[in-house]
């Protein structure tokens, strides 16, 4: 007659050391990252009806002051702007073509008419960044 025992091993496993360990990954995640601020320059952009992200990689903006940045750099003066432009449009990289134009609701037509000239000159696109109503 044989004995047979009633202990089998069991074929689960203990949830609550992987619910530990994702845990803990995610309280080292969340202390070791870092947080990233936007810094970017205060402009009053004007309203539109209607607003579509822009997938430029270069910006030219203007603030209320008359300030011009290339890029969130800013720069000495606005004659430096279309040497810029060149540079980045004469190239063979067709997706640098489209620029960014963000100016202040107080610029005077003026400054955007110079920036958007220097664009059109090299063969670029304006894109005007707005906000919706």
């Amino acid at each position: 007659m044989s004995i047979r025992s009633r202990n089998k091993p069991s074929a689960e496993f203990s949830t609550s050391t992987i619910a530990d360990i994702v845990f803990l990954l995610l309280i080292y995640f969340l202390l070791t990252s870092t947080f990233v601020t936007q810094v970017g320059i205060k402009v009053d952009l004007p309203r539109s009806t209607s607003e579509q992200p822009s997938t430029a990689k270069h910006s030219v903006t203007i603030d209320k002051d008359g300030n011009h940045y290339w890029d969130n750099r800013l720069l000495e003066t606005r004659d430096d702007l279309p040497e810029l432009i060149k540079a980045v449009l004469t190239n063979d990289n067709t997706e640098d073509d489209v620029i960014t134009l963000r100016t202040d609701r107080e610029v005077t037509m003026d400054e955007a008419a110079f920036v958007m000239s220097a664009i059109q000159e090299y063969g670029g696109k304006v894109v005007i960044q707005t906000r919706k109503r």
